[in-house]
């Protein structure tokens, strides 16, 4: 069997995309479809299939880079990683095992890492953009030290696919640590804050630190000496234990992937972005909470918030989105005026025949 080439896949999705704009037909893009819940209303039923669009094009170990097809499912690239004893730049989020590189981009939400490793985001260092037209657009590059024009590869990450079609991707890579090891402390929510703000300040190896039912949970890597050495003086300055390497991996996997237990049910799930060092949330809605990102992020399991909960919010300085279940909460209402201005502004650049889910582009004012 032949292996289609970067040309006939670009050709293929070319040709779909001529056919929609012949028949008028906007579109929404799929990978696995695991993160298809979040567009809900705003995707187009008319679909632009990516899951075919996979491969590894290029891995370059001594250069710390991996260039792969928007389709490339995570695990492909975490296997691949570790076969030369390296990793993603920080935690890519999974909803499923055949979760993409590209779904990844366009929801553009990190995992547990980013505090310390940096957001999806940072680790993009190119995009080749097929857009409406039929035309491919290359942005960024594939070294670490292209800064030249301006950062669209960025600002594609959490674009959910409004702005055109991701053909691949290059990132930016890390080594895998010599040693992990994930320390548990008995903990109220105020004293986890606490802890979590006054240690992403100190010169540890933190790589995650979250808060869930009563326990602050803290993630060293890096090398075993210097991870050993951390945990000592941790545990020596608190009362703590550490977690077996078994239930730290199923721990942290759970958190990444969303198959940890605090995710199971129908409860709606709201993510909430806070300054990290805020407080405990007074809200009205009965809620269980998981804190992670030092405090920066709050996932609430509520049937309901009320609109005193979203003000409590917005006076702390943050905001909340319904991630799954719940009044959907639109674009228009995490924006200003001025942002809303802005976000007209590129999607017409990127975007001028509106193919790609325009209803996520679209505001009442």
């Amino acid at each position: 069997m032949t292996t289609p080439t970067d040309q006939d896949l670009t050709q293929a999705l070319r040709e779909q995309l001529a056919e929609a704009v012949n028949a008028r037909h906007a579109v929404s893009i799929h990978g696995s479809g695991s993160h298809g819940f979040m567009l809900g209303d705003f995707a187009e039923p008319h679909r632009l299939e990516l899951a075919g669009h996979r491969g590894i094009l290029d891995y370059q170990p001594t250069e710390l880079t991996l260039k792969a097809r928007a389709g490339t499912p995570l695990r492909v690239l975490r296997e691949a990683l570790a076969e030369g004893g390296q990793r993603l730049a920080t935690d890519f989020p999974a909803l499923s095992e055949d979760a993409t590189l590209g779904g990844a981009l366009a929801i553009g939400q990190t995992g547990s890492a980013r505090p310390f490793h940096g957001a999806i985001r940072d680790a993009v260092l190119g995009v080749t953009l097929l857009g409406a037209d039929g035309e491919v657009l290359r942005f960024g590059g594939q070294v670490m030290k292209n800064v030249a024009g301006y950062d669209v590869s960025r600002l594609l990450c959490g674009s959910r696919g409004s702005l055109g079609v991701m053909l691949d991707i290059t990132l930016k890579v890390m080594p895998l640590p010599e040693t992990s090891i994930t320390l548990a402390f008995e903990r109220d929510e105020n004293s986890a804050l606490r802890d979590m703000n006054h240690l992403a300040g100190q010169p540890l190896p933190l790589s995650a630190a979250i808060w869930l039912d009563g326990r602050l949970m803290l993630r060293l890597e890096g090398s075993a000496a210097g991870v050993e050495a951390a945990a000592q003086e941790l545990l020596g300055e608190r009362d703590g234990q550490r977690l077996e390497p078994a239930e730290a991996d199923a721990l942290w996997t759970g958190i990444n992937r969303f198959s940890h237990p605090f995710f199971d049910g129908d409860t709606p799930l709201w993510r909430v972005i806070v300054p990290p060092a805020t407080p405990k949330l007074e809200l009205e809605a009965g809620h269980r909470v998981l804190t992670d990102w030092c405090g920066g992020l709050r996932w609430l399991r509520a049937d309901a918030l009320s609109e005193a909960d979203f003000a409590h919010v917005r006076n702390a300085g943050g905001y909340i989105e319904s991630f799954r279940g719940g009044r959907r909460i639109t674009p228009a209402e995490l924006m200003t005026a001025l942002q809303r201005k802005l976000h007209r502004r590129v999607k017409k650049a990127f975007d001028p025949l509106n193919i790609f889910n325009p209803a996520l582009s679209k505001f009442d004012d």
